[in-house]
């Protein structure tokens, strides 16, 4: 095997590692603390193409969030938003909140909704604990658990540094059996050249199976 195309496997698979993959469906479930006036993204995705000609293949995502124990704030909202409005909320600005996406002033009863999007874009599901909100706002750190799903949307994860070095340790070890074999099969070469120099006929250069002290092929003296 040429020590190009080991190399050249070997960049693929780093390449492949590096490369975050997309899944259509996404679930999690957990706890979180989120610090007065601060926020949770659960969820950044993408829906791709426009779904109104096929609703059944439309994008959506489930949420279900409540209050965990020893929690100080006693209520919060969750949203699903475009990426564009959640760069207004993060900076501050106003606000255009699509109707029946979101879950405001949950705490005594959970937030859940299903939201169905049928819009290409890119999207955010967030837990928010300020007074961005329409109920009133006290400041206090916020502890919930909380549950959602995905389903027919693309979501991008993070490289995941440690298959990354698990993947460079295995193309490390890779290489070196490689180098291994190449020099194993390198010496037999090198010793059954020996045995055939010395088996080859300094005069026609032909090498004979037979012992003898004249070349059978030429008559010369070997």
């Amino acid at each position: 095997m040429p020590k190009s195309f080991v190399l050249l496997m070997a960049s693929l698979v780093v390449m492949a590692a590096m490369i975050p993959a997309p899944a259509a469906a996404e679930s999690d479930d957990g706890t979180a603390v989120i610090p007065a006036g601060g926020h949770l993204v659960l969820l950044n995705f993408t829906v791709t193409g426009d779904r109104w000609e096929d609703p059944s293949n439309a994008g959506n995502v489930r949420y279900l969030v409540y209050l965990d124990e020893g929690s100080l704030q006693e209520h919060f909202d969750v949203y699903v938003m475009t990426a564009s409005t959640y760069q207004q909320y993060i900076s501050g600005g106003p606000l255009q909140l699509a109707a029946g996406w979101g879950s405001d002033y949950a705490g005594e009863v959970p937030a859940f909704n299903l939201v169905y999007l049928f819009y290409e874009d890119d999207y955010v599901l967030l837990i928010d604990n300020t007074d961005v909100g329409f109920g009133p706002y006290a400041p206090a750190e916020l502890k919930v658990h909380y549950e959602y799903e995905a389903q027919n949307v693309d979501v991008y994860h993070e490289t995941r540094w440690d298959v990354f070095i698990a993947l460079m340790v295995l193309v490390a070890l890779l290489g070196l059996v490689f180098l291994l074999l190449l020099n194993i099969w390198a010496k037999h070469r090198l010793a059954r050249a020996d045995a055939e120099r010395g088996e080859r006929c300094s005069n026609c250069g032909k090498v004979s199976v037979t012992e003898g002290e004249f070349c059978p092929y030429c008559g010369k003296e070997r």
